[in-house]
């Protein structure tokens, strides 16, 4: 029984960065930052080099689980909000997409909206300590 979990929660980690690699080439382009959002979230997520190449070469070889627990389907919203925002662009179909995910993890759309407002808010917070 423990197997079947583990094996849940590999298909549920690689998944996720699949999310991931999808998003980030939703503009036919991978930039450096987006890259660096990539292996973060595989480092965090103890992603082996192996399974991260496998992602990046081959994505439709990995099967999306997704999370059932409010901590990691909110963790793994953080990571798609990120991954939009590390180019400084908010590409529409990269904002289509987050809000498609962010359904299907059982939250409205909108919580992506939220998100993109609350990192800007910290951003500017940022910006107006730094002036001081």
């Amino acid at each position: 029984m423990n197997t079947m979990n583990e094996n849940a929660k590999d298909q549920q980690r690689l998944g996720q960065l699949k999310n991931l690699v999808m998003l980030a080439s939703a503009d036919e382009r991978l930039t450096d930052s987006e890259l660096a959002v990539l292996l973060a979230v595989a480092s965090r997520e103890n992603v082996t080099p192996e399974e991260f190449n496998n992602v990046i070469e081959n994505p439709d070889s990995v099967t999306i689980e997704l999370p059932q627990d409010e901590d990691t389907k909110l963790a793994y919203m953080r990571d798609m909000v990120a991954m939009m925002m590390v180019d400084g662009e908010l590409d529409e179909q990269e904002l289509a997409i987050c809000k498609i995910y962010a359904m299907a993890l059982g939250y409205r759309g909108s919580i992506v909206d939220g998100m993109i407002a609350g990192v800007i808010d910290s951003l500017d917070a940022n910006d107006s300590s730094c002036d001081e």
